[in-house]
């Protein structure tokens, strides 16, 4: 039977260490710590994750204040609130996707460094490049701390991760490769040939695509580990990369979609900024 491995024990662990830096960065200060979001426009997708986060903030005695701009904010109006609630937070995230007329780059890159929760500023990226593993983008982080707690190996081992994400594949292939993790990390795509070749000799599979039951059975090597990420949405029901069927038998283990990598991401997020204020 293949072991499921599910993320709310993970999150849990998380949460309760991030908790405590937060009590105690109130005690010192007098009030809790500031995590500011911002939207804009009304993608229910966005609302929804950060209405999670804010829920999530009220947990660990995090003060959340989540800033709504309308769908026609220009760039100027949002460098502006950037600006105006930077000193005041010590932790800040532009939940993406943003409407197309802004630029998420240049957006992004307005977050100063010391409050980039998220990680996903070209300062924070290009430290993962010196293999500065402070702060790490939630879902990838996510991944690496369900890869601890089930204590899968990744030193030697063939490691595919699938898709383009900024979020996932960017920093995760790095950070697999790295002196720390020591994994032989491979990286498919939409232009990839062959897809199931590198697949099959995977150890330990990743998808961040975003495409219904793209990958079943076939594709994997018998004992491997599979690491579902990537979300779509069809006939308005939600489903995972990964292909379940016969599958229980058959690898070492799997993070399902839900209940995976997805509630250990938003404990992630705050796992990253109690490391920005410790």
């Amino acid at each position: 039977m293949s072991k499921i491995l599910f993320g709310k024990p993970v999150a849990e662990n998380l949460d309760l260490k991030s908790k405590t830096i937060f009590e105690k960065y109130t005690t010192k200060n007098d009030i809790p710590p500031v995590l500011t979001a911002i939207t804009v426009g009304d993608n229910p997708a966005s609302l929804l994750y950060v209405s999670v986060k804010e829920k999530k903030a009220e947990e660990l005695g995090v003060n959340f204040n989540w800033i709504k701009l309308k769908e026609n904010t220009s760039e100027k109006e949002l460098q502006d609130t950037i600006s105006d609630f930077s000193e005041s937070s010590q932790g800040m995230i532009i939940q993406l996707p943003l409407p197309k007329h802004l630029n998420i780059e240049k957006i992004i890159d307005l977050i100063p460094s010391e409050i980039d929760v998220d990680g996903l500023t070209t300062f924070s990226l290009g430290k993962l490049y010196s293999e500065n593993l402070n702060i790490i983008p939630a879902t990838s982080l996510a991944i690496l701390e369900l890869l601890s707690h089930y204590e899968i190996d990744t030193e030697d081992r063939n490691i595919v991760i699938a898709g383009r994400s900024r979020l996932v594949t960017s920093p995760l292939s790095k950070i697999l490769s790295s002196k720390k993790y020591n994994g032989n990390v491979s990286v498919i795509h939409s232009k990839t040939s062959n897809p199931k070749e590198f697949i099959s000799k995977a150890d330990i599979f990743i998808s961040a695509v975003g495409k219904s039951k793209l990958f079943d059975k076939s594709y994997f090597k018998e004992g491997s580990y599979v690491i579902d990420v990537g979300i779509s949405v069809v006939d308005g029901k939600s489903y995972g990369d990964v292909d379940t069927a016969d599958l229980d038998n058959y690898l070492m283990g799997r993070a399902p979609y839900p209940g995976g990598i997805g509630p250990i991401t938003v404990s992630g997020l705050y796992s990253n900024l109690a490391r920005l204020i410790s």
